[in-house]
C-alpha cells in the first residue's frame, strides 16, 4: 500500500508510518495528515520514452497515483543502447559476431 504524509512525503509505505507512530499497526486508522493512496494502472511507454511516477492527484475524493510519459534524454538513450552500439563498434573494427559473443559472454581473457 502507498500512502502520503502530512509534509507531503510520496511514496510513503507502513514502515514509514510505523517508523513515526510506533504502535500503528496495519488495520488503524491512519495518523493524523496520512492519506492511503490507492494504486492505478501504469501509462504504457513508447519506444523511446518512459513513464514515471508523478504526485498522486485527488479523483473523485481519493488520493490516487499519477503517470506521465515523457520521452527519454539523450544520456537516456545513449545508455539503452550501449550495447548494440559497442558491438557494431567492435564488428567494424574487425572482430567475428562469434568473437564479439565470447567477449560479451566473458570467454575471452
Amino acid at each position: 500500500m502507498l500512502y502520503i504524509n502530512a509534509d507531503n512525503e510520496y511514496p510513503r509505505h507502513i514502515g514509514d508510518i510505523q517508523i513515526d507512530h510506533p504502535s500503528f499497526k496495519e488495520g488503524d486508522s491512519l495518523p493524523t495528515g496520512w492519506v492511503k493512496v490507492e494504486e492505478s494502472e501504469r501509462l504504457t511507454a513508447g519506444t523511446d520514452q518512459v513513464t514515471v511516477e508523478d504526485t498522486p492527484a485527488e479523483v473523485k475524493g481519493v488520493m490516487t497515483q499519477q503517470w506521465l510519459i515523457r520521452d527519454l534524454t539523450e544520456a537516456e538513450l545513449e545508455r539503452r543502447d550501449a550495447p548494440a552500439n559497442a558491438k557494431a563498434k567492435l564488428i567494424q573494427l574487425g572482430l567475428t559476431e562469434a568473437e564479439v559473443d565470447a567477449l560479451v559472454r566473458g570467454l575471452v581473457r
